[in-house]
């Protein structure tokens, strides 16, 4: 473009400056410049000198507030308030599963009665909401650019985790930060995605032999890795599945996809079936009545409580000295035991909604990038409802999966509420970034 008249720059400043999205000024200033020339080149055209034709296409355009008006109009940002809604509920649902358990325990002596879980619960929930609402602010655009450095970051903890961290329940996922101790290897996925996200849609298709086999090498062969060395069988099924429809929505050919879900999948399975304890879990599952007492045992357990609930279940903060992990991986079979299916159906009811909501939001979503984001992290969210639920009621096999924003354990509830804070900042700039993706 050639340089503008000064009346124009005048003009263009007091628009922009009154735009509230700062990241789109520089496209709007841009668009309107390219609109003012036009007019001022008719005008030209037609016999009038430099000031006249750019006051005249000035007036043309319009008062530079009631153009701002409308251009914020526009390029408001788009808040998703039924997803931030059902997300109300779920934490709120926590909250008082939370301090039931805790009532629940304090009323016998267990292990758990001194944990204070609502107090845990509700600090955590205040601090990762503060994340949820700075990440929300955040354009996720500039986060393409250290993708790179965010997945080789995550697997480098990964490493010092499962070499070097404490060892808990037979797995090494954990290391400690101060009072702190972070499940590294259980929250990966998280970070995985939003990396390899960044990294497909940055490269785009891989046409080149060696680039798409070094794709399967970072993007599989390093993480099953890492999940099968440490062990993580939870974090390898979320990763897995994700991943494979990561690779649907980037418009990867079937060709590439294909060979990549057979090695996954066969990966999953061997994993579990080679080792022992997972085979045992598995035969458990199958053949609960069949198998000994000692393998069956949790599935009996969770048969017994969700058999005995009836609508209205046992009575708010019932205790259960038998059910397996009642404040983590079986918090749903406890919701439906003491307060009922109808609390049950409640729950299912809300995740159900909170997922429908994550899928009309990336259907929405016309950048590529930003519909990956939404895609991978709804569908991690997506597995992890699907999979607690099914073992809690008894029909899929029991893994080490939370139930999102419900079960007990700061370090995944503050990942799983930065995802939405990611989620969110996509969603609010649908419509703010239609004119980067047009020009």
């Amino acid at each position: 473009m050639r340089d503008q008249h000064p009346v124009v720059l005048e003009y263009l400043d007091e628009v922009c400056k009154q735009i509230k999205a700062r990241e789109l000024r520089k496209e709007i200033r841009m668009e309107l410049e390219g609109h003012l020339e036009e007019l001022v080149w008719e005008k030209r055209e037609q016999g009038m000198d430099e000031e006249a034709a750019a006051r005249l296409a000035i007036e043309q355009m319009g008062d530079s507030t009631a153009v701002a008006a409308g251009l914020n109009q526009i390029h408001k940002p788009s808040i998703p308030w039924g997803l931030l809604s059902w997300l109300t509920v779920l934490i709120a649902v926590a909250l008082v599963t939370m301090y039931a358990l805790d009532l629940s325990y304090a009323s016998k002596s267990t292990p758990m009665s001194n944990e204070r879980m609502f107090m845990s619960k509700a600090i955590f929930t205040g601090i990762g909401l503060l994340i949820l609402l700075m990440l929300t602010r955040v354009d996720y655009r500039k986060l393409l650019g250290y993708s790179s450095m965010l997945y080789g970051g995550t697997l480098l903890l990964m490493i010092f985790a499962i070499g070097w961290g404490p060892q808990v329940n037979g797995a090494r996922n954990y290391l400690s930060v101060g009072p702190l101790v972070i499940d590294i290897v259980g929250t990966s996925p998280y970070l995985l995605l939003i990396a390899v996200a960044g990294m497909l849609a940055h490269k785009g298709a891989s046409k080149r032999k060696y680039e798409y086999v070094l794709q399967v090498i970072l993007f599989i062969g390093l993480p099953v890795l890492l999940y099968v060395l440490a062990p993580a069988t939870s974090a390898l099924i979320t990763y897995t599945v994700a991943y494979l429809l990561l690779l649907v929505v980037s418009g990867r050919s079937w060709r590439f996809i294909v060979p990549q879900a057979a090695a996954l999948i066969g990966i999953a399975v061997s994993f579990i079936l080679i080792r022992p304890f997972g085979r045992q879990r598995l035969e458990a599952f199958l053949h609960r009545d069949a198998v000994s007492p000692d393998a069956g045992w949790m599935y009996i357990q969770i048969d017994n409580a969700i058999r005995s609930a009836g609508w209205w279940g046992h009575g708010f903060a019932s205790f259960n000295r038998t059910l397996p992990y009642a404040y983590s991986d079986t918090v749903f079979t406890y919701i439906i035991y003491s307060l009922g299916w109808f609390a049950g159906a409640f729950v299912l009811f809300t995740a159900t909604l909170f997922v429908v909501q994550l899928a009309r939001m990336a259907l929405q979503i016309r950048d590529s990038y930003g519909k990956m984001l939404i895609t991978s992290l709804g569908s991690l969210f997506t597995i992890q409802f699907v999979w607690n639920i099914g073992m809690s009621l008894g029909i899929l096999p029991i893994v080490s999966i939370a139930f999102p924003f419900i079960s007990y354990g700061g370090s995944h509830l503050l990942i799983q509420l930065a995802a939405v804070g990611m989620i969110c900042s996509v969603y609010q700039r649908k419509d703010m970034i239609r004119i980067a993706r047009t020009k």
